[in-house]
């Protein structure tokens, strides 16, 4: 029963997608199931959406990490240079 209820709303999702991306026609399904299928394309953007913020914070995340080592890294090496020099 579920899953007839959800290959239903996919289907009338890709429909949805491949006919009308304005939303304002979608054949062949009743009100309930318009409504339905349109709170799973918001919930669906709003997961992507927020997919997407946490991959930039992740990207955020790895180029702060990044550039911290490479300044701990060049640093000592100055450092190393600084003594060498002075010797």
């Amino acid at each position: 029963m579920l899953e007839d209820i959800i290959s239903e709303w996919v289907g009338c999702i890709n429909e949805y997608y491949t006919m009308n991306r304005d939303g304002n026609y979608i054949p062949n399904i009743d009100n309930k199931l318009k409504d339905d299928m349109f709170e799973f394309i918001k919930s669906n953007k709003t997961l992507v959406h927020k997919q997407a913020n946490v991959s930039i914070i992740q990207s955020h995340t790895q180029a702060c990490y990044t550039s911290r080592k490479l300044t701990e890294i060049l640093v000592q090496e100055n450092y190393y240079i600084a003594i060498f020099t002075i010797k």
